[in-house]
């Protein structure tokens, strides 16, 4: 889950190139839609996105077609999308936190909204978490939607952690959202954590960090390959540590970052620090 700015690319241009250029196989049955198109890109950008403010306008079924072409392989004037695929598969998933996205998915569904198909806005680096979700897009109750990478300033904060219970070899792992229910978008992220973040792997990825930061502490935290002689010194390291991951990755809600929210929880600080601070304890040796 981060923030991510908004791509500079001008659509609009873009498309008026590609309904004129006679080399691609959609000329000329793009040509009738490009008022509605342009206009449609303008009004989803002044509404930021939001779904339930979108106008979905109607095209042709003959120029969804060549438009779920041209997405799929890019022609010249639409070179822009293959560089958005190349340039972000590498990196932190913004829809869920996973530590690379690996392709560019739409947020509002191509099936369900066909006429943003090829808009860069529309088209968010994502790994599988967004394959999963398919077409879910609102819940039932009030303010209930996924976030929107390019347009929900709250995906800059902090908004979820990892919660460890039962604390020894295997302790029970789940998701907690770091904000109040006061906060004014707190039905939207708790939508989309149970929507799109907890059905991705990031439970068993971060027992998998626990299992590691377990037998080895350094490992994980690479400060923790010396014992800690306070409570105050474990949680100081934590919080750098968690500075560090949330630069690294360019957010706060990325696995990593995630993870080491949940070791500053005061039960789980208290019972790491003194594990780590335990009386003639070796050195980088299993917590337990």
């Amino acid at each position: 889950m981060n923030k991510l700015q908004l791509p500079a690319y001008d659509d609009s241009a873009a498309f008026v190139d590609l309904s004129k250029n006679a080399k691609v196989g959609s000329y000329p049955h793009l040509q009738p839609f490009v008022a509605k198109v342009k206009a449609s890109y303008a009004q989803y950008i002044a509404v930021n996105g939001e779904p339930t403010l979108v106008q979905n306008l109607a095209i042709s079924q003959v120029a969804v077609r060549f438009l779920e072409g041209h997405y799929e392989s890019p022609p010249n004037d639409l070179a822009h999308i293959a560089t958005m695929r190349d340039r972000s598969e590498h990196l932190v998933c913004p829809m869920c936190g996973s530590m690379h996205s690996g392709t560019l998915d739409h947020y509002l569904p191509r099936k369900d909204f066909p006429i943003f198909v090829v808009f860069s806005k529309n088209l968010v680096p994502a790994c599988k978490c967004n394959v999963r979700r398919n077409r879910t897009l609102l819940g039932p109750n009030p303010g209930e939607r996924v976030l929107h990478p390019y347009f929900d300033a709250c995906l800059s904060e902090r908004l979820v952690s990892a919660r460890f219970e039962d604390l020894g070899t295997i302790p029970k792992v789940s998701l907690g959202l770091m904000i109040s229910n006061a906060h004014p978008h707190y039905s939207a992220i708790d939508f989309h954590v149970r929507s799109i973040v907890q059905k991705s792997a990031v439970v068993k990825y971060l027992a998998d960090r626990w299992s590691a930061m377990f037998r080895k502490p350094s490992l994980v935290v690479r400060a923790f390959e010396k014992n800690m002689r306070t409570q105050s010194e474990v949680k100081s390291l934590l919080e750098r540590e968690r500075d560090f991951l949330d630069d690294l990755h360019k957010g706060k809600n990325n696995w990593n970052s995630i993870f080491v929210s949940g070791l500053l929880d005061p039960i789980v600080l208290s019972w790491l620090a003194e594990k780590l601070s335990m009386h003639g304890r070796v050195q980088d040796s299993p917590l337990g």
